[in-house]
């Protein structure tokens, strides 16, 4: 008998256990040769680039007196020495994206297993975790921070990300809009939508990390966004300077990352999504006001979701909207100009189209999916789009098309012309005209021929309806049941205490602070800018807000301060700390970072000014301040913390990431002493703790001397961000973590949940 021929084993496992990927897909490298965008002396770097995992990215945060000085850091304590070694692929183990302006992104250019593995990488790893968690940092793939750079934010923009979870481009959005002078309210704002109520939720936990008053987070079908509504006017609506539009693709960009998308990809995917990604494009240009821009955006390469969606929307404004040219904006970018003529082809590959005419026996291609003609092609300026191949710069795949629109667009004219008609006739009539469901914000109307393929019934075309979102989007906009949020009147008598306790100005724009509890104790107040205030006031019973405002105070009862029982919050300080008069106090270099270091420094242990500042104010809560600017050392910026003076101690009220940081600032000493005495706290704890457990008599901690009634402090969260809490983050996660907005929204199977 003979030897029994071995079979190929088709669950091939890694070294750790672990299903390993198949790098390869025919129908992959069949379709992308046939397009030609690669060219041929150039796709064995294509492929080659595709197969290999994506490096480490991350940017600094752009906005606050701290950027400069973290930089300064980044280059000389964690980076210095990286910048003169080669990685295993001989390039340099770090670099800085030479694209993105003023040195603030970066990119490691090792594996994640080379990072996990060489110790050198364990400082960094740890910087930027605890970075992360205090908003300094953000761990953002390198592609995804193109578009919210080519939308040129300004301070004063209304701002729409109709697919925005998981919030990394937000945030970047946040940070352009907050470039004021002397990090003053923008008068602007930013509108943050998903369709996914869970990821709505996660974008919270990105948002939440810029404090700023000037962001509302929405859930709602994007292809679908109503109208906000704003000053007193029954139709006036909210026209967006800014909107970005990165619409859920089939994410063959990120190959590189997602690796399950090599065994899933065909053709079908790209058609697939053509239709719901010219939706959510119209959309946004009915929303987008006259002179504004709009990103447009996929992790995708396939020009059925690229090209063919901007050439097929740009056919239907004739004119009032242009493809712009904003290479000049972006300089160092390598990228592909967008193409003019693609081709389709079938689920099996068998077959390649050029036109609709060519398609027999194929139903799902439309119209749109295929180029224009030559001639059209070059009126639109197709090639003004821009395509990001993976192998150009060490990045992921992406594409971007940048819009103005000059005119109101057409489908806008008509309707605009209807209702003037309408007017005209009642008017004639002696009579008011209705104004129907357009007082309700519905999106403009959906023709057949652009949509369904479906005619509209002739109430709908008299009353301007759009067509429902289908039950499964219905489905996902359910999810938690949040309060209501109520402004606080004029005449309220809690503001009182709370001003007079710290000396807040009595202009202070009281009408903008917040709380979530109809009925029962407000335990947590929040801040909005007055732009903001205007749309919720607006809008509550028809948008669900998820998220919006900063944390200003939050109850916090002690029997040792009765004139008020609310303590600062620290996520409200950058709006707040100009406003408390009597509850502020600046402290030396020596006294912050004492502050700063230990749990419960008695008074005794500041120096003699320091004690002198704390006799002079009663207990409670306080914001204590560093001018760094004036100092003249290290950090030469301006630093604030909440914290609590008790009867004897000062405690500061921050987290474990916000401490670390702040020494950071100082010293990396001290950030790394702060550590080992933390690690050291947590064994004895253990240690405490089994030892009591033997004994068979656990014993409580005693509580700290501050007077303050720990169970209330913070108490109040939604049920979103209990689930926050909940999800802790490991120095793993920052490494391998996808908290970016290319990742995990853009695979096969979750298509279904990610974007719109």
């Amino acid at each position: 008998m003979g030897r029994r021929r071995p079979r190929p084993n088709k669950n091939r496992r890694d070294e750790k256990g672990y299903k390993a990927h198949v790098k390869e897909n025919k129908l992959f490298e069949k379709y992308y040769k046939e397009l030609g965008f690669v060219p041929e002396e150039e796709w064995d770097a294509f492929m080659n680039a595709l197969r290999e995992p994506l490096p480490i990215t991350f940017r600094i945060t752009s906005f606050g007196g701290e950027t400069e000085e973290l930089k300064k850091l980044v280059k000389t304590e964690y980076i210095g020495k990286l910048l003169e070694e080669k990685s295993e692929s001989d390039k340099p183990k770090v670099i800085c994206l030479p694209w993105y302006p003023d040195e603030l992104g970066w990119q490691l250019n090792s594996s994640r297993q080379e990072v996990r593995k060489d110790a050198r990488f364990e400082k960094l790893k740890t910087f930027l975790l605890q970075e992360t968690e205090s908003g300094s940092i953000s761990r953002q793939e390198a592609v995804s921070m193109i578009p919210p750079m080519l939308m040129a934010v300004k301070s004063h923009h209304k701002v729409l990300d109709m697919c925005a979870a998981p919030g990394s481009k937000t945030a970047q959005l946040i940070e352009y809009l907050h470039n004021t002078p002397d990090n003053q309210i923008p008068e602007g704002y930013v509108v943050a939508n998903d369709v996914d109520n869970k990821r709505c939720y996660l974008m919270t936990h990105q948002v939440k990390r810029l404090n700023s008053p000037c962001c509302a987070i929405i859930n709602h079908d994007a292809s679908y966004l109503p109208n906000l509504r704003y000053g007193d006017g029954p139709r006036e609506f909210v026209k967006y300077d800014r909107i970005l539009c990165d619409v859920p693709c089939s994410g063959d960009g990120t190959l590189r990352k997602n690796q399950d998308i090599w065994s899933k990809w065909t053709p079908n995917q790209g058609i697939n999504l053509h239709g719901i990604q010219a939706k959510i494009l119209k959309r946004g240009l009915d929303l987008l006001e006259v002179g504004g821009r709009l990103v447009y955006s996929t992790c995708s390469l396939n020009p059925v979701e690229d090209e063919a969606v901007i050439a097929g929307m740009l056919q239907k404004c004739e004119g009032t909207v242009e493809l712009v040219d904003v290479s000049e904006e972006i300089k160092n970018l390598k990228y592909t100009p967008g193409l003019s003529y693609w081709k389709l082809m079938t689920k099996d590959g068998s077959q390649f189209f050029d036109s609709y005419e060519s398609v027999t026996n194929y139903t799902h291609f439309q119209p749109s999916m295929f180029a224009p003609s030559k001639e059209e092609s070059e009126k639109l300026n197709l090639h003004r789009c821009m395509r990001v191949l993976p192998h150009q710069q060490d990045t992921g795949g992406f594409f971007i098309a940048v819009l103005v629109k000059k005119a109101t667009v057409p489908w806008q004219q008509k309707k605009e012309a209807k209702l003037s008609e309408q007017k005209d006739k009642s008017e004639a009539n002696g009579g008011e005209v209705k104004d129907n469901k357009m007082e309700e914000g519905n999106p403009s109307e959906q023709t057949a021929k652009e949509d369904e393929g479906t005619k509209k019934r002739p109430a709908e075309e008299d009353e301007d309806l759009n067509p429902k979102p289908s039950k499964q989007v219905t489905r996902r906009l359910h999810g938690y049941k949040e309060d209501p949020y109520i402004f606080m009147d004029e005449k309220d008598p809690m503001w009182e205490p709370i001003r007079n306790f710290y000396g807040i100005p009595e202009d202070f724009p009281r009408n903008q602070i917040m709380y979530r509890a109809e009925n029962g104790q407000r335990r947590t107040l929040y801040f909005v800018s007055s732009a903001i205030r205007d749309l919720v006031r607006r809008n509550n019973d028809r948008f669900k807000f998820i998220n919006l405002g900063v944390k200003i105070f939050g109850r916090s009862k002690s029997p040792l301060v009765p004139d008020c029982d609310y303590r600062i919050a620290q996520e409200g300080l950058v709006t707040m700390k100009s406003m408390l008069q009597k509850r502020a106090l600046v402290l030396s270099r020596e006294d912050f970072i004492l502050a700063l270091t230990k749990e419960n420094p008695l008074f005794k242990e500041f120096s003699a000014d320091g004690i002198s500042k704390f006799q002079g104010i009663d207990t409670g809560s306080i914001a204590l301040l560093y001018k760094g600017s004036e100092s003249g050392s290290r950090p030469a910026c301006d630093l604030v913390i909440c914290g609590w003076r008790g009867k004897t101690s000062l405690r500061a009220f921050i987290n474990h990431g916000l401490r670390f940081h702040y020494l950071r600032l100082f010293s990396e000493k001290l950030a790394e002493e702060l550590a080992i005495h933390m690690e050291e706290r947590k064994q004895q704890k253990k240690d405490k703790e089994k030892t009591t457990e033997e004994e068979g008599n656990v014993e409580l901690d005693p509580e700290e001397n501050t007077g303050v009634d720990q169970t209330d402090v913070d108490s109040e969260m939604t049920r979103g961000e209990r689930k926050e809490e909940d999800d802790g983050e490991t120095v793993d996660d920052v490494v391998d973590g996808c908290d970016n907005d290319t990742g995990d929204r853009c695979t096969d199977g979750q298509t279904d949940e990610c974007g719109t």
